[in-house]
């Protein structure tokens, strides 16, 4: 609640745009690569939308393929179930 004797001050909130950290070449695109890919699936087995993952359209489009390669390999688990059992989406990071 705003006091009679306060006046509001207006916010100027300006969202920074997304930038498709493929495009920056912070990442890379690789199907063999579980542990980038797994950053882009939930914890369901679900491919992240463009506006999770901050891809562009075409990055988006090569995500989603190598993570579809990645599950037919059987380096990614389709299902939740497969996740729950071991532990997480795809393969652990060494700590080294």
């Amino acid at each position: 609640m705003v006091n009679a004797g306060e006046i509001r001050k207006p916010r100027n909130f300006v969202r920074r745009p997304a930038v498709c950290p493929f495009c920056t070449g912070k990442a890379s695109i690789d199907y063999k690569n579980a542990s980038v890919l797994s950053q882009y699936v939930s914890s369901r087995g679900k491919i992240g939308s463009r506006r999770r993952t901050k891809a562009c359209a075409k990055h988006q489009r090569k995500l989603a393929q190598a993570i579809k390669r990645a599950r037919f390999l059987a380096l990614l688990p389709y299902a939740p179930s497969h996740i729950w059992k071991t532990g997480g989406v795809g393969l652990r990071r060494s700590m080294s």
